[in-house]
């Protein structure tokens, strides 16, 4: 029952940055392309300073976490490239395909071989029905499939980055233990931060102090977003021993797009097809599957 709670609260968490995170970009004031790094080096910074205080502003990290925490970062960097290429190329419904397929079957696959984690044949058959309904329960009326050749790189790029943040975040604890996971969290962010603000010097060396002002909505949404993302992250590798890795990362996707779906019918007037309607509840029953097989 513990357990079950932790997942419904990181799906409220991971929702709740997600439609913050799109507010946030709705009323930034500055170039729209630079409100993605400025996002990236905010939450990032705040990330590790959660981290630091979560584990009692002591850092003692293995090589191995090290290791791990500077090729997780190169992920994450790898996962906001490939979805600003993919978002310019093509379908959302498609490249959110990719994104949730590529977390669940790379994170699934590696917990399989490397460790042994067992894959019934009803929970695979589960996961492609949770992958069709992604697809149902995110696809728009009229979209193209794509415009232009670097789509499906983009989104195959996407996937693997997606499934290797999340995978690497499980491999660290199941090899280093639990007790660094706030240190390989603080160094993936820590990281990815460096690398943003080095990215926002080269493209914007000028307009740098510029792009870190806010209005007062967007800055309201940017530090509560920052906070979120803190604590999702942070309930997230608490959990991660504690439950299977493919029944985690499946409810965690799968929740937090279903939930999303509804907060924007909800909150921004969004309306549902009837193709959308049929991948929720197709999502709900794959859900019930996994969990039960």
């Amino acid at each position: 029952m513990t357990n079950a709670l932790l997942i419904l609260a990181i799906i409220l968490l991971y929702t709740l940055q997600s439609f913050l995170c799109r507010k946030y970009t709705d009323h930034y004031p500055g170039k729209a392309h630079m409100a993605s790094p400025v996002f990236t080096a905010v939450s990032g910074a705040t990330v590790v300073a959660v981290c630091f205080a979560v584990s009692g502003f002591s850092f003692k990290a293995s090589g191995l976490t090290v290791l791990l925490g500077f090729a997780n970062a190169l992920t994450l960097l790898g996962y906001n490239y490939f979805i600003v290429k993919a978002s310019q190329t093509g379908a959302h419904s498609v490249m959110m395909v990719f994104s949730i397929t590529g977390c669940i079957t790379v994170s699934a696959l590696t917990a399989h071989l490397a460790f042994g984690d067992e894959l019934s044949i009803f929970k695979l058959l589960a996961l492609l029905g949770v992958f069709l309904s992604v697809y149902l329960i995110s696809h728009r009326k009229g979209e193209r499939l794509a415009a232009g050749k670097a789509f499906i790189p983009a989104c195959i790029g996407l996937g693997l980055c997606n499934g290797a943040y999340n995978a690497l975040l499980d491999v660290q604890q199941r090899l280093s233990g639990t007790e660094e996971k706030e240190e390989l969290v603080a160094i993936t962010y820590g990281v990815a931060v460096l690398v943003s603000l080095f990215q926002m010097l080269l493209r914007e060396k000028k307009e740098l102090p510029r792009a870190f002002r806010q209005s007062r909505l967007s800055l309201s949404f940017l530090l509560i977003c920052s906070l979120i993302t803190a604590f999702a992250i942070n309930v997230l590798v608490y959990v991660l021993p504690l439950v299977d890795v493919t029944l985690l990362y499946t409810f965690q996707n799968a929740g937090v797009m279903l939930l999303s779906v509804l907060a924007s019918c909800v909150f921004l007037k969004e309306r549902l097809s009837p193709v959308n309607i049929v991948g929720g509840v197709l999502m709900c029953g794959s859900l019930v599957m996994v969990s039960l097989f």
